[in-house]
């Protein structure tokens, strides 16, 4: 079976909003290897409207420049939307139906780890379903002080197994957790 894993950045108090302004300073060569490690057994994408509107943004125009880059262009992306209709994107794909249905069946079939950017909608519908099996929380050395936080007020609680801790200079820290089943 293929694994859902959650790939997300955080500051230091919680926070996932407006990444721009505190995480851009952090993506350094440290950041692209930890990228180009997590799809290196990946096939494919898991992505709400929101993340999936800025990625097809930006990253078909910086094709070329990273590896990581060019295997998030080239490699299966699912969209959970209700209101897409015409995904312009290199190979993707709207979610039919039931979201935790269609990504329950997409864990079924063959292939590689299935990785979500984001943390918001779609990974709280996948949570409440029991569908992710990893998050990888690349908490950065910020307090941002507002905006969403990981996960929502009243969120079901869920018992983690912290797996493995990876520092990156200058003190980007990448939490990796694996729900206890």
């Amino acid at each position: 079976m293929r694994k859902v894993i959650v790939s997300t950045y955080m500051t230091l108090d919680g926070r996932v909003d407006e990444t721009q302004d505190w995480a851009v300073p952090y993506d350094d060569d440290g950041a692209a290897k930890y990228h180009a490690d997590l799809l290196m057994n990946s096939d494919g994408l898991l992505l709400g409207r929101k993340t999936y509107e800025i990625f097809a943004a930006i990253w078909p125009s910086l094709s070329g420049q990273l590896p990581y880059v060019d295997k998030l262009n080239s490699m299966a992306k699912h969209v959970a939307s209700t209101t897409l209709k015409d995904l312009k994107w290199e190979n993707s794909h709207l979610i039919e139906g039931d979201v935790a249905e269609g990504v329950a069946k997409l864990r079924q079939q063959p292939g590689q780890d299935l990785v979500m950017y984001g943390c918001h909608d779609l990974m709280h519908s996948l949570l409440e379903h029991d569908l992710i099996d990893e998050y990888r929380i690349l908490v950065h050395p910020v307090v941002f002080g507002k905006g969403r936080s990981f996960f929502k007020d009243g969120a079901e609680r869920v018992n983690l197994r912290l797996v493995d801790t990876t520092v990156i200079p200058p003190g980007l820290a990448i939490l990796t957790y694996q729900p206890v089943r």
